[in-house]
């Protein structure tokens, strides 16, 4: 009995190991390779993630920051921007988040 509770318990941990890192390539600070003005941080929220967008205004060229929540679902972050679902993924060739309008490279900060 002993022998089974401890496998069980060693396969729980190990599932609930595996789905906290599902995503984890998204985390972290992100930059526009076309305009160097635009970067992303996605940051994990539980067991969503949240992504801060970090665009110039239009006039002023002062820089804005707007948040959006996402989830990570079949190998892709799904961002939600004002009802319409984004997706987000990463290119496995070059590493670059691809947003389906824009590439981002990661950025290691300090």
């Amino acid at each position: 009995m002993m022998k089974w509770m401890g496998a069980a318990l060693a396969t729980a941990l190990l599932v609930s190991g595996c789905a906290k890192v599902e995503g984890e390539k998204f985390v972290g600070h992100w930059v526009n390779v076309q305009t160097q003005d635009e970067a992303m941080d996605i940051e994990r929220s539980g067991e969503a993630f949240m992504v801060r967008s970090t665009t110039p205004k239009f006039f002023s060229r002062k820089p804005k920051t707007d948040s959006y929540p996402a989830i990570y679902k079949d190998g892709a972050l799904q961002v939600n921007n004002d009802g319409e679902t984004v997706t987000f993924a990463i290119d496995e060739a070059n590493g670059q988040l691809n947003t389906g309008s824009d590439q981002y490279r990661r950025v290691e900060t300090k």
